[in-house]
Parts: C-alpha cells; sequence; structure tokens
C-alpha cells in the first residue's frame, strides 16, 4: 500500500488524497462518511479533498436517495489519464530544453564606466588559481592610458601578484608599446615588470591599430577604454570561443620575443636563490 501511496504522490496526490482514492476503490460506491472512516480521516478533511478529487475527474459523484454517493475512477482509467499526462510533459521536453539553451546562450555583458572596474577585473585575474593564464591585446596608446589611470602603489602590487603567483600573460602587444612602456612606469615597477611570467608575440601598430586594448580570463572578454575610464565585460562561451580563435591565429603569425623587458637583474642575488621556487599558498599575500 505505501508503494502505491509513493506512486499516486509523485502524479500530485496528496497522502491525504491518496489514502481517499484507495478508500474509495475498497467500497466502490460510498458517501463521505463512509470513505473518510474507511480511509481513517476526519469528515471535514475528507470532504475537501474528495471535492478536489471531483474536480480532477478522479473521483465522480452521483445522487441516490437524497444522498451523495462517491464513485472512483477505476485503475485502468487513471493510469490512461495520467500517461497522456507523460506524454503531454515529453512533448514539451524540446521547449523545455531550449528555453534553457537560450538562457546559456544569452550573453552576461556589464559595462562600467570608472577606476573602480579596471581594479575590479585586476583584481579577479590576479586571484586566479596559481599557474593561470590570462591574455592580452595591446597597443601604446592603450598601455600608456592604462598606466595613468592607477597609481604606481597599486601597479606595484599588481605586478608583484602577477609574479608570486605566477600567472602567465599570453599577450600580443605592438612593436611601439614594447619600445616606450618604460616611459610611462617607474623604475621599480619595471623591475617588477620583468618577474613576471610572459609569453609575448609581437606586431607593428600599422597592422594592429587598436588604441586600446582587450583582456581575456575565465571565459571573459574586456574591452578596455583607459582614457575614458570603460569597460565592457561579455561572459558567454561560444563568444570567448571565437575571440580566443582570433587571437591565437593573430598569435601564431606574429614575431615571438624571448624578453620583452630585458632580462630581469639577478647578479646580487645569493645562487642558492636564482633557481625559481615552485609557488605554495604559504607565498601568497594580498
Amino acid at each position: 500500500m505505501d508503494k502505491l501511496n509513493n506512486i499516486l504522490n509523485n502524479f500530485s496526490f496528496s497522502q491525504a488524497e491518496s489514502e481517499l482514492y484507495l478508500a474509495c476503490l475498497k467500497l466502490h460506491k460510498a458517501t463521505v462518511s463512509e470513505i473518510a472512516e474507511k480511509a481513517g480521516v476526519g469528515r471535514t478533511v475528507a470532504y475537501f479533498h474528495i471535492k478536489n478529487l471531483i474536480k480532477r475527474n478522479i473521483l465522480k459523484q452521483l445522487k441516490k436517495n437524497k444522498k451523495i454517493i462517491i464513485t472512483p475512477v477505476s485503475p485502468s482509467e487513471l493510469a490512461e489519464r495520467l500517461q497522456e499526462q507523460v506524454g503531454d510533459f515529453k512533448s514539451l521536453i524540446p521547449k523545455l530544453e531550449n528555453l534553457s539553451v537560450a538562457e546559456n546562450e544569452i550573453p552576461q555583458i556589464e559595462i562600467e564606466d570608472s577606476k573602480t572596474a579596471f581594479e575590479k577585473i585586476y583584481d579577479e585575474v590576479i586571484n586566479m588559481p596559481i599557474g593561470s593564464m590570462w591574455k592580452v591585446l595591446e597597443d601604446r596608446r592603450g598601455a600608456e592610458a592604462e598606466l595613468k589611470l592607477l597609481d604606481n602603489t597599486y601597479w606595484a602590487n599588481f605586478f608583484s601578484q602577477m609574479a608570486t603567483r605566477k600567472i602567465l600573460t599570453k599577450a600580443i602587444f605592438t612593436k611601439e608599446l614594447l619600445q616606450d612602456v618604460n616611459k610611462s612606469i617607474t623604475p621599480e615597477n619595471y623591475a617588477m615588470l620583468k618577474k613576471r611570467q610572459w609569453d609575448v608575440h609581437t606586431i607593428s601598430e600599422e597592422l594592429l591599430p587598436i588604441k586600446n586594448f582587450i583582456v581575456m580570463y575565465n571565459n571573459k572578454i574586456s574591452f578596455m577604454f583607459p582614457e575614458i575610464s570603460m569597460t565592457i565585460t561579455i561572459r558567454h562561451a561560444a563568444l570567448y570561443y571565437i575571440i580566443d580563435t582570433m587571437f591565437e591565429t593573430i598569435f601564431a603569425l606574429t614575431e615571438k620575443v624571448e624578453a620583452p623587458w630585458g632580462k630581469p637583474n639577478i647578479k646580487n642575488i645569493p645562487p642558492d636563490t636564482q633557481t625559481p621556487q615552485k609557488a605554495t599558498e604559504e607565498d601568497i599575500y594580498y
């Protein structure tokens, strides 16, 4: 009996409705009071649920000698109705799945116009897992405006965290950026820049005059406009794949730069500390 109740519960029968329907099957024809007694529930409760079952055409009522007699639909008829409901639901599955796909395909777009928006993106990058990678496409004008937007203290911390966490920057920089970036950065921060993990390819600004820059990480594409302190970030897997494919195509066709900022100065570091050590969580601070 418990198994029958469980099956009926799966088809929107409450526990009381299941008990009352089963009681009706046993009695075949009965009054509300007789059904309530058989099911072991109060008459008022029985009346409420029987009324609902009648509305759903699971129970039927007829008058006999001025009394209301309740009869159940047969189990086979009920099974056919439940099967019809299952069929109706199955017919909706493609539409429901399309709703899910459509929801997943809607890009999440954030447009912000403040320095904080830039800091938010950089903070997300430095908090990626140790050894992660982000991608950057940038020219000289974009780099100069970017470095002026935030103060030297912020950049010192950002560069330090990037180096400590060994986060790789895979970048396509213009040749003009690499030639002039040291003019827009303090010597201390430039030295820290050299300690970061880099995989840089370069191209002439004549071929890539973007005047701003793009960063890519965690299925996000951020279009950065530092001159007006604005960012447009799009999160969308399919769109990310397209832009990433374009990035990798340009990357493969451009010239690799082995030491974009020159080699780090290690002449004053003791010999036993020159070998890079693998970063651990204990090394991290922020």
